[in-house]
């Protein structure tokens, strides 16, 4: 097999910088039933935002046959503006026993899914809303637009019994009076869990105690001292045990990695559990040091199709490589950093499947290639829609497989690729998480971070591949000039041209040339047909393959290559030789005749009339190029030497 070489042209008109313009359902937040989010009214939701949510005390008594709840849950927040009337959320299938604003008594009112307090606050006063209430978690049948933030059920593969939230992403109301707001993140949380004494209740942050209580039950009293988004509270119920294991990232601490795994599943899970500790080793080198070191880690089993990055303790249904690296990684891209808005999705589930890859890239190389193809065929069955989410109110666009998960992680390779140095890609990376730390951030944040890291304008980029819709389809051909000039020309169609017509990323072609190895040229599109001229010492001759090692969604059509030859009249006999090789042009006419070896030597040369013999005796056994010329028209073959 030849060797290929990469050839740059460092060309202005081709360079990178002067651009202007299987596994589907590892990762599926599941089960998921609602379309709309949360039923305030736009006027209701502007009485949310006059006041910052900043540390939220839940004290919640639950268990694991059914879906009731108990207790209080203490809000403490600061008006961000005088406030007259104070409005939070909660799925009224619920009786609210008594509301305190500041340890008094308040008068209120219930609206659809509002909960309304009449209130006198200035602006920059703190206060505080304590809520008692009980009842049952709606469903599917009792809340059509949701019915997922509390769920009950067993897991039957291990005859276990499980009750656990899920709030992704608006049904943190159906389970605790809150505010869903993604722009504000709760400084802190306090999680007091009562549940029968043969079960486990696990948690945000790290475990403070577990107290032994009357009539057969415990509480479990988790503390998490960093900001975290209203969505990503939760806790899960069952009879688990606790399997513990550490990791030990460089200059760092051992971190804990808690596990609540149901005690007949630990066996088979133990080899696939101990993997987390490798996968978060591996992304607090790539990412920064895992966000939350000074507290955990974890995993709570629950029957659910895939798994839900809880901050420090994902909800999960299994324990699969692929799975867990996914969860893991989103303690960056989602928990750390988490999207400032449900259309910019992407840089929660985008970089979570990227992860998927870069894991396998490092740590199980080889298998990276099939997960990659698997992510680019899921994009290329979609030829419309966009990666950012218009409808940011509908749940089956903000979770597309295809879309968000899969066309969000191949941009993300693609970007990789136009950055075109690892150290820079992973340096961006990591920018934009320190940047952002703890915060919320929109596509238009990371695009600005990655072009002060790396100095590359990603205008057009995100223009065409984040906002726009579908994919190229590319050609490209090699047209040879009568001097041996030739020109490379590359067109491309897009899957949706009304939306993006042109893609103006660089593009791998892989090309033969007449003389030298087979060598892969890096071309930056910015028209269509792109049109590149090269000399006659460049020697180009074939298109072998466009986008060799796939790092652009793309289709592509037959290669055409056009060279001018003289085949029918010209007969070159035998072929394979071991001898003698016999040339005869049919025509009189006069030629000029070059064999050459594989490495680019010229073996034989010499000028005949008609008709000529080359002796090929004493050259090695193998190939060889044979070109013949006349008058500035080019015969090509291959000889080979027995």
């Amino acid at each position: 097999m030849k060797k290929i070489f990469i050839l740059l042209f460092i060309l202005s008109f081709i360079q990178v910088h002067a651009q202007n313009n299987v596994y589907s359902c590892n990762a599926s937040k599941s089960p998921k039933h609602q379309l709309k989010s949360n039923t305030l009214p736009l006027n209701y939701i502007q009485e949310t935002e006059k006041y910052d949510v900043i540390y939220y005390e839940l004290d919640l008594t639950a268990n694991n046959m059914n879906t009731n709840l108990s207790g209080s849950v203490k809000m403490t927040a600061i008006a961000t503006q005088d406030i007259d009337t104070i409005v939070f959320e909660l799925f009224p299938s619920y009786t609210i026993n008594y509301v305190l604003i500041n340890q008094e008594i308040a008068n209120y009112s219930w609206r659809n899914t509002g909960v309304h307090c009449k209130v006198n606050l200035k602006k920059g006063e703190k206060f505080t809303i304590t809520t008692n209430y009980k009842g049952k978690s709606p469903n599917k049948s009792t809340n059509p637009l949701g019915g997922a933030g509390y769920t009950q059920k067993k897991a039957t593969a291990w005859n276990k019994n499980v009750s656990w939230t899920l709030s992704e992403p608006f049904s943190a109301y159906e389970w605790f009076p809150c505010k869903q707001s993604l722009s504000d993140k709760i400084d802190s949380v306090t999680f007091k869990i009562t549940v029968p004494d043969s079960c486990m209740a696990g948690s945000n942050g790290v475990l403070q105690k577990i107290t032994p209580l009357p009539n057969n039950v415990r509480c479990f009293e988790w503390k998490h001292k960093k900001p975290i988004d209203y969505y990503l509270i939760s806790m899960s119920v069952a009879n688990y045990t606790d399997y513990s294991i550490y990791a030990h990232p460089k200059n760092s601490d051992s971190i804990l990695i808690q596990n609540y795994v149901y005690p007949n599943a630990l066996k088979s899970s133990k080899d696939l559990i101990d993997n987390t500790s490798k996968f978060m080793e591996y992304y607090s080198e790539i990412f920064t040091l895992y966000p939350f070191h000074q507290e955990k880690y974890g995993h709570c089993m629950a029957p659910i199709n895939g798994g839900m990055e809880h901050q420090t303790m994902t909800t999960l249904g299994y324990f699969d490589n692929e799975l867990v690296a996914h969860e893991l990684a989103h303690q960056w891209w989602g928990d750390h950093v988490t999207c400032g808005s449900w259309s910019d999705i992407w840089l929660n589930e985008g970089f979570a499947t990227y992860s998927e890859y870069l894991m396998l890239e490092k740590l199980f190389p080889g298998n990276e290639k099939a997960k990659l193809s698997n992510i680019h065929n899921s994009v290329l069955s979609v030829t419309n829609g966009s990666t950012w989410v218009k409808d940011s109110l509908n749940e089956k666009n903000i979770f597309s497989r295809k879309l968000v998960y899969d066309k969000g992680a191949a941009i993300i390779h693609t970007l990789r690729y136009m950055i075109n140095n690892d150290l820079i890609f992973f340096q961006a990376l990591q920018n934009f998480q320190t940047e952002f730390a703890f915060r919320t951030a929109t596509a238009s944040d990371f695009k600005k971070s990655v072009e002060k890291t790396t100095g590359i304008n990603l205008t057009a980029f995100f223009n065409q591949w984040y906002y726009g819709h579908g994919y190229p389809t590319y050609a490209a051909k090699i047209s040879r000039k009568s001097d041996n000039s030739s020109e490379l020309l590359v067109s491309q169609k897009g899957s949706s041209p009304s939306n993006t017509p042109l893609f103006t990323n660089p593009i791998d072609i892989l090309v033969s040339r007449m003389t030298k190895s087979d060598t892969l040229m890096r071309v930056n599109i910015q028209e269509n047909p792109q049109k590149i001229s090269f000399s006659a010492e460049i020697g180009l001759k074939d298109v072998i393959e466009i986008d060799p090692f796939n790092f652009i969604v793309n289709r592509t059509e037959q290669f055409t290559n056009q060279i001018d030859t003289i085949n029918e009249s010209i007969l070159i006999y035998p072929n394979p030789s071991q001898n003698f090789i016999n040339i005869e042009l049919k025509n009189s006419m006069s030629a000029t005749v070059k064999l050459f070896s594989m490495d680019g030597k010229i073996v034989l040369e010499k000028s005949f009339s008609k008709e000529t013999q080359l002796d090929i005796h004493r050259q090695t056994a193998g190939n060889y190029l044979l070109i013949i010329e006349n008058d500035g028209t080019i015969f090509e073959k291959k000889i080979t030497k027995n």
